[in-house]
C-alpha cells in the first residue's frame, strides 16, 4: 500500500531524509511550497516525489559560520604547537630529567596522546562526556594514591583509545580540531628545526625536523579538505543517487542543488528555475520542449552538467 507523506509548505534546515525514503519503500514525498536548505536526499527513492514550488537555497549563515569556525581553528593550532613545544621540555623536566631538551615534544609520547584525545572528544559529544568523566574520576581518586595510580593507568589507556580515535576522524570525517593538532605538530617541529640551526648549528637535525614538519602539514591539510568538504555539502541540497523518476519541479526554485547521479527520467521541470544546479554528465534540459508543453519558461542559470 502506498504511504503519502506530507510536508507541504514546510521549511527543513541542514536535515537529512535518507532514513526516510529509502529506495524500493512504497512511499510518495510531498514538498509542495516547502522551503529547503542544506537538506539531504542522497541515495533516497522519491519516485513521483512532488516538490512544485520548492523554495531551495544555499544556507549562507551556516556556510559562513563554518568557514569562520575552521579558519580560527587553524590559527589556534599555532600557539598549540608553540605550547606543546614549551611542555614537553617541561615535562621531561619533571620526570627526573637534569635539562630541558628542546626536542622533548617528540620524544614525549603523553604530550600527544591527550592532545588527539582531546581533539576526539571536542568532535563527537559522547566522546567528550567519557573524557570529562574519566578526569573526574582521576580526581575523585588523588585522595588515595593508590587508587590514583590504577585510575591513572586507565585513563592512559582511555587516552591512548581516543586518541587513535581522533587519528580515524581526521583521517575519515575531517575533524577539524584533529586538524589542528596536526597543524600543532607541524609547529613544533618546526620550532625544534630553527632551533637545532640557530642555537646548537645541528643543520642535519634543523633538516630532518623541516622535513618532519611536511608529514602533518600533509595531515592538516587532509582533515581541513574533508572539514570543508562537509561544509560544502551543508550548504548544498544534495539529490546524489536520488531515484526521481516522474517527480514533479513545477514551478520550484533550486539553488546549488546536486542531481548528479540520481536518475531524472520523467521530471516534469515546468516553470523551474535552476541557479548553480549540478546534473549527471551528458544529462540536458530538453527547454524547448518544456516550453511547448507549458507556456511558462523555464529559467536556468549557470547550470553545470558532471
Amino acid at each position: 500500500m502506498n504511504s503519502y507523506v506530507n510536508y507541504r509548505y514546510r521549511d527543513f534546515q541542514n536535515q537529512s531524509f535518507q532514513s526516510e525514503f529509502r529506495k524500493g519503500e512504497d512511499k510518495t514525498a510531498d514538498f509542495t511550497g516547502a522551503r529547503l536548505k542544506g537538506c539531504d536526499f542522497r541515495g533516497t527513492g522519491l519516485t513521483g516525489a512532488d516538490f512544485s514550488e520548492t523554495a531551495i537555497a544555499k544556507d549562507e549563515k551556516n556556510f559562513q559560520k563554518q568557514c569562520i569556525n575552521m579558519f580560527l581553528h587553524i590559527i589556534l593550532g599555532i600557539p598549540l604547537g608553540l605550547a606543546a613545544w614549551s611542555l614537553g621540555r617541561f615535562v621531561l623536566i619533571g620526570c627526573g630529567g637534569e635539562v630541558s631538551n628542546p626536542y622533548g615534544w617528540l620524544t614525549n609520547p603523553f604530550v600527544w596522546i591527550f592532545a588527539f584525545a582531546t581533539a576526539a572528544a571536542v568532535s563527537q559529544r559522547r566522546i567528550s562526556n567519557i573524557y570529562l568523566g574519566l578526569i573526574g574520576l582521576m580526581v575523585i581518586a588523588a585522595i588515595n594514591s593508590t587508587a590514583l595510580m590504577i585510575v591513572g593507568i586507565g585513563v592512559m589507556i582511555a587516552a591512548f583509545g581516543m586518541s587513535m580515535f581522533g587519528l580515524y576522524l581526521g583521517y575519515k570525517k575531517g575533524a577539524i580540531a584533529v586538524g589542528m593538532v596536526w597543524m600543532s605538530v607541524g609547529v613544533s617541529s618546526a620550532i625544534s628545526s630553527g632551533y637545532s640551526w640557530i642555537k646548537y648549528q645541528e643543520i642535519h637535525y634543523a633538516i630532518l625536523f623541516a622535513l618532519l614538519a611536511i608529514v602533518p602539514a600533509v595531515l592538516a591539510t587532509r582533515a581541513f579538505n574533508l572539514h570543508f568538504a562537509k561544509v560544502k555539502m551543508s550548504a548544498v541540497t544534495s539529490f546524489d543517487d536520488a531515484d526521481l523518476t516522474n517527480a514533479r519541479f513545477v514551478n520550484a526554485v533550486l539553488e546549488n542543488c546536486d542531481f548528479s547521479g540520481a536518475n531524472l527520467a520523467g521530471i516534469d521541470w515546468h516553470g523551474a528555475t535552476l541557479r548553480n544546479c549540478k546534473f549527471p554528465k551528458g544529462y540536458s534540459l530538453d527547454i524547448q520542449a518544456a516550453i511547448a508543453k507549458n507556456p511558462e519558461i523555464i529559467a536556468v542559470t549557470n547550470y553545470v552538467s558532471l
